[in-house]
């Protein structure tokens, strides 16, 4: 049977790419043929990046810096990631628009949307092509992971967005209240864990690349440049437990409080500071679930939006207590989470994701 996935695989994000590969990979690892669809919407085609304008005024000159600094960022990016799909990814040709999309579509006998934030129109719009408007008529349609990223949908998207959504023959979704939300359009749906949780640790582990820092550390990303006291929080926490504080981003340059910065770095770099971490601090949802994954001790700070499948993860794995929202007060981060509980909920939840995919492809 072949299946062609639809994904948000063309960001210059961890967790975007590494659920692509993951989706990817569970699907294969069942017997399916799978490939993932090479759509790429205008607002992340190079192009359009390099000549994006700031929100931030600037005069002329520096203006100029920013953009030269920006277009090598761009370029570096582009070579990371982009290596990282060539290498991992069973690509179909590339599609510049929804249009085009819909004028030639891959054949296959099953369409997927899959997991990551397809459905946040804050971040997406209402992309037709993430809610499969290019199938052919008749075709089967499955939502794999799916996320909305938000709580509520504005009144003037629900009626289209049901409409898509009635299209589909199975639907599942990667939090609780995404769940909510499609039921309250009168479709049934199911929650289930994010792709990336569905490979074990070990599996990524030989993704990873050698061990970059040799001292023990402490590990901390932050989406967005969004800090909420977050470094102050991963300063204080690698001080008592006498680790290096080390910073994953897109920096360009090192932070005060931060021993290392790593920027720039390709996926299977990411994926090789977290497995050597000794502790983690982070807002990212990938950075949460690779830090369950791989076993880590860890705290969670809360952004100011989109927490809500950070809450649902935490939720469903019995550790809501190590979220804090910018200030360690009251907060036992020492203690260790048991994560032989936290396992067998893992495997029980990947189990319910083949199943899910059993069902849908009867």
């Amino acid at each position: 049977m072949k299946i062609d996935i639809i994904t948000l695989h063309r960001v210059f994000n961890y967790g975007s790419v590494l659920q692509t590969y993951a989706t990817q990979k569970v699907f294969s690892d069942m017997g399916y043929d799978v490939k993932v669809i090479d759509y790429i919407p205008r607002n992340w085609q190079i192009s359009k990046r390099m000549f994006l304008k700031s929100s931030v005024k600037r005069n002329f000159l520096k203006d100029v810096i920013y953009r030269i600094f920006r277009g090598v960022s761009i370029i570096i990016k582009s070579r990371n990631f982009g290596g990282f799909l060539k290498r991992n990814l069973n690509l179909t040709k590339k599609y510049m628009s929804f249009e085009k999309l819909q004028k030639n579509p891959p054949l296959a006998d099953v369409y997927c949307t899959g997991s990551d934030q397809v459905w946040n129109t804050d971040y997406c719009g209402v992309d037709k092509a993430f809610f499969l408007r290019f199938a052919p008529k008749g075709a089967k349609r499955i939502a794999f992971a799916a996320s909305f990223g938000m709580t509520e949908l504005p009144d003037d998207q629900r009626s289209v967005i049901s409409e898509y959504l009635t299209d589909y023959d199975s639907i599942s979704l990667r939090e609780n209240s995404a769940v909510d939300l499609v039921n309250s359009l009168g479709i049934d749906a199911i929650e289930i864990i994010d792709p990336t949780l569905q490979i074990s640790g070990d599996e990524w582990r030989k993704l990873a690349s050698k061990r970059l820092v040799k001292e023990k550390y402490l590990i901390l990303m932050l989406l967005y440049s969004e800090d909420n006291n977050a470094t102050e929080i991963a300063r204080k926490i690698a001080d008592e437990k006498g680790l290096k504080l080390i910073k994953i981003s897109w920096d360009l340059k090192k932070p005060p409080l931060v021993d290392k910065l790593f920027t720039h770095r390709p996926p299977d770099e990411f994926l090789s500071l977290f497995y050597h971490a000794d502790y983690v601090v982070t807002n990212s949802f990938h950075g949460l679930a690779f830090s369950i994954n791989f076993g880590k001790q860890f705290t969670i700070c809360k952004r100011n939006e989109y927490n809500s499948r950070i809450e649902s993860l935490l939720s469903l794995t019995g550790l809501e207590d190590r979220m804090v929202d910018s200030t360690l007060d009251g907060v036992d981060y020492n203690a260790k989470i048991d994560y032989e509980s936290v396992n067998e909920v893992l495997e029980r939840e990947r189990q319910k994701a083949k199943n899910f995919i059993v069902e849908s492809l009867k």
